[in-house]
């Protein structure tokens, strides 16, 4: 009882704070991460570890949610339109994004696996984040369109980044030989199977939706399937977000007639579960963190922020991108959470057994990005909502809400 009590309170006053900070102009999204972060150890500890740990399933039912509503926006005739467009922003701004935040710690520390590895990790962006904004403020348009695929597609560059990084860092730290399986084998494998798994997975829903006909009966077939997935995908240490991404995508490209009320069905129940997927997600950080964070993150905050915005805006330019993707999508690519989190707590477990240095190496990482990924969590959907108002991307109707 004294959970259901706490959830229904969590609920009812996010709903209330996410209205004052959308009357003020702020996406109701930092409303959640603050309550989370008041709510957390930080402060009030209301949501301690185990709580939060007992909950762990919701979070990754979240992130699939997002992935495959995001997989859902992906139609073909949008990649037939801007697909090598696409390719080009997503190369660009990840690999800047890589290359000024390896540089800059390099530089400070003279430790290379270190700005290696915090360059890999400071491709990824955060698709929750970013693509909650969108759906908020119910933005269209050439900005809204890209910005979707490259969130969408920057899971699978970062993982291949951050093989060919680990590898190397390996070989720096231990002296070894190169290994092409850590460095590219691994990471290629992951994609590969959490595409496929994701494409059987929305093969299976749009089958079962010729019997499954009602809206009711829709949600429960399409929701089961989605969670299947996501538990078969994370069992096995794949990416749970590409897996649901790549069932909508199929969904929203085959008997999109009919496969369309799957995802209104899946639109109507996801709210209450990304409210407290992003209060959870405030209520892990520890504000504690940001005082030790150093230079160190300030130069990572700097190289990757400046890294997005630069690659992003090159990549534009050579794609040939409408003008407001070239000036704003840069804004829109500041937030990062899960995939970093999780491959910085795969360095610290893959380098804890290297002795002082690598346990070293790996606590630094993980310091870093729990920092960090605060401060952009924060930073980051105000900046999208920047982004796609001056785009003017958002409907004249939403904005006369606001």
């Amino acid at each position: 009882m004294r959970i259901l009590l706490l959830i229904g309170t969590i609920l009812v006053i996010s709903f209330l704070a996410g209205k004052v900070f959308k009357k003020i102009g702020i996406p109701q999204i930092v409303s959640f991460i603050i309550i989370g972060i008041i709510l957390g150890g930080s402060f009030t500890n209301i949501l301690d570890r185990t709580f939060l740990d007992n909950f762990a399933p919701l979070t990754s039912l979240a992130l699939a949610l997002i992935g495959f509503m995001v997989g859902g926006e992906l139609k073909q005739s949008v990649f037939k339109r801007y697909g090598k467009q696409f390719f080009i922003i997503l190369l660009c701004e990840g690999l800047t994004a890589m290359l000024l935040v390896s540089i800059l710690v390099i530089i400070y520390t003279g430790n290379i696996p270190l700005g290696i590895l915090l360059g890999a990790l400071s491709s990824a962006t955060a698709p929750a984040a970013t693509v909650d904004v969108l759906w908020e403020y119910r933005s269209k348009g050439p900005l809204t369109t890209t910005i979707l695929a490259i969130v969408a597609l920057d899971d699978g560059l970062s993982l291949i980044l951050y093989g060919f990084a680990i590898a190397f860092a390996d070989l720096m730290v231990t002296g070894s030989m190169l290994s092409w399986k850590t460095m590219l084998l691994k990471p290629v494998t992951e994609i590969i199977l959490s595409i496929l798994i994701g494409l059987a997975t929305g093969l299976f829903i749009d089958n079962m939706l010729k019997i499954a006909t009602t809206k009711d009966g829709r949600l429960i077939m399409s929701l089961g399937s989605i969670m299947l997935a996501a538990g078969i995908a994370d069992s096995l240490g794949l990416s749970l977000i590409l897996t649901s991404m790549a069932a909508g995508l199929l969904l929203t490209n085959i008997h999109l007639h009919r496969n369309e009320a799957v995802f209104e069905a899946i639109k109507s129940f996801a709210p209450p579960i990304y409210v407290l997927f992003f209060i959870f997600v405030g209520a892990r950080f520890q504000i504690g963190l940001i005082t030790t964070m150093g230079i160190i993150g300030g130069l990572y905050v700097f190289g990757r922020t400046g890294g997005k915005w630069i690659g992003s805006y090159f990549g534009s330019r050579i794609s040939r991108a409408p003008d407001t993707v070239r000036k704003y999508l840069g804004f829109a690519l500041f937030s990062q959470a899960g995939v970093a989190i999780g491959l910085s707590l795969d360095v610290y477990q893959h380098f804890q057994t290297y002795g002082p240095a690598g346990l070293t190496l790996g606590h630094t990482i993980i310091n870093v990005i729990a920092a960090t990924t605060f401060l952009v969590q924060i930073i980051g959907p105000p900046s999208v909502k920047f982004a796609i108002s001056r785009a003017g991307e958002i409907p004249e109707s939403v904005e006369v809400k606001q």
